[in-house]
């Protein structure tokens, strides 16, 4: 907790998320979460502060021609030392929520902004360049 006060107090962010997966074993959702996790833990500019593994459990029928599956989740708390990293995160690591817990409001400056919008742009244009998605532009 002195951790978290003292980090915020600098200016990080101190979010929660929660990740899932689903695997066709027990084995693979497990350690592909915790792998998942590892890496997050091994980012510049972030500490992982809390994590809460659920248990595996088994899904009947969960895809079109997948009669049994493996469903795991785990809940973390990070600190994050700005919002572009927290971004980062959200971006590559792909949480099914993100709740920033504190501070309550944050002030960012153009740069920051200018950092977030090129950060999205370049994901929808690497989507695109996959042929996975991308903006359709229309004549008018």
């Amino acid at each position: 907790m002195d951790e978290i006060k003292e980090k915020v107090q600098k200016g990080w962010i101190h979010s929660r998320m929660w990740f899932d997966v689903l695997a066709v074993t027990k084995e693979a959702a497990e350690e592909s979460l915790k792998n998942h996790i590892e890496k997050i833990k091994k980012l510049e500019n972030c500490v992982v502060v809390r994590e809460n593994f659920q248990e595996a459990i088994e899904v009947e029928n969960p895809l079109p021609r997948v009669e049994k599956a493996y469903s795991k989740a785990v809940e973390i708390e990070i600190l994050t030392k700005d919002i572009e990293t927290l971004l980062s995160v959200t971006i590559f690591f792909a949480p099914s929520a993100v709740e920033v817990i504190e501070p309550e409001s944050l002030k960012i400056t153009a740069s920051t902004i200018q950092t977030i919008m090129n950060t999205v742009a370049d994901l929808l244009h690497r989507f695109a360049s996959q042929g996975v998605g991308g903006i359709v532009i229309a004549k008018t």
